[in-house]
C-alpha cells in the first residue's frame, strides 16, 4: 500500500491554496479502491485473450487491452471523479481534478497490488512499485487535469471531460496493449519480444513526461500568483 499512498502525499503537497478535506481525500482513494469492483465484474465477463494466446488475433488484443481493461479500469475512476469528486464544494480551482483524479487512481492501484503480491509474491509488488503505480499515477493525472479545467470552463466542459477520459483510455490501453501482444505467438510472426517492450516503454515514458509537464505548468501558475500578490 506504501507507493500508492506516497503518490497521493506528493500530489497533495503541490495543491498550495485551498486545502482539500482530507476526510474526503480519504473518501475518494477509498472510492477508487471501490472502483475496482465494476472494472472487475466487466473482465470477467470478458474473454481474457491471455488465456488461451494462441486462439487470438492481434485486433483480439487490441479490443481486450483497449476496451475491456482500459475503458472498464479508466471509466471506473472516471464515474467515480464526476460523480463524487467533481461536485465537491472544496473543488476550488483546475489542479484539485489532478488531485481527486489522484486519490481515486491510487486507491484503485492499491487494491491490483494487494491482488497481484497475494497472487504472485512480494517481487511482483516490488516491480509493479517502478512500473506500474507511476502508470496509474500519470493516467490519473492526465485525466485530472482536464476534468479541472471542465469545470471552470463551462463552454467546453463537455469536451474537456471527454478528453480527460479517452486520454487515459488511450495510454492506458496502448501501454497494456504492448504487454499483452508479448504473449501472442501471432504478434511474435511479425514482432520481437524488444520490439514490443520498447512499445509498452515508449507509452509509459509519454504518460510520465505529459503528466510532470501539467504538474510543472501548475507549478508555474502558483509562481505567477504568488508574484501578483507579492507585487499588489
Amino acid at each position: 500500500m506504501a507507493p500508492g499512498i506516497a503518490v497521493c502525499l506528493f500530489i497533495y503537497s503541490l495543491n498550495k491554496y485551498g486545502k482539500e478535506s482530507i476526510r474526503q481525500l480519504v473518501l475518494a482513494f477509498i472510492l477508487g479502491m471501490l472502483a475496482t469492483l465494476p472494472a472487475l465484474l466487466v473482465q470477467t465477463l470478458a474473454e481474457d485473450v491471455r488465456d488461451e494466446p494462441w486462439r487470438h488475433s492481434i485486433w483480439s488484443y487490441l479490443w481486450y487491452a483497449f476496451v475491456i481493461v482500459a475503458l472498464s479500469e479508466e471509466g471506473s475512476k472516471y464515474i467515480v471523479l464526476r460523480g463524487y469528486a467533481y461536485p465537491q464544494a472544496v473543488f476550488k480551482e483546475p489542479f484539485d481534478g489532478v488531485v481527486f483524479s489522484v486519490m481515486i487512481g491510487m486507491g484503485f492501484a492499491t487494491v491490483e497490488n494487494i491482488e497481484y503480491v497475494w497472487k504472485f509474491g512480494l517481487e511482483t509488488g516490488v516491480s509493479r512499485f517502478f512500473l506500474a503505480i507511476p502508470a496509474h499515477a500519470s493516467f490519473a493525472v492526465l485525466m485530472g487535469y482536464p476534468v479541472g479545467r471542465a469545470k471552470f470552463e463551462k463552454d467546453r466542459s463537455w469536451w474537456l471531460m471527454g478528453k480527460g477520459l479517452l486520454v487515459a483510455v488511450l495510454f492506458h490501453g496502448s501501454f497494456d496493449f504492448f504487454l499483452f501482444l508479448q504473449q501472442s505467438r501471432v504478434a511474435k510472426q511479425y514482432f520481437s519480444t524488444g520490439v514490443l517492450s520498447f512499445g509498452a516503454f515508449a507509452t509509459f515514458y509519454i504518460a510520465v513526461r505529459l503528466a510532470m509537464r501539467a504538474l510543472r505548468m501548475h507549478r508555474l501558475r502558483q509562481l505567477e500568483e504568488e508574484d501578483t500578490n507579492y507585487d499588489g
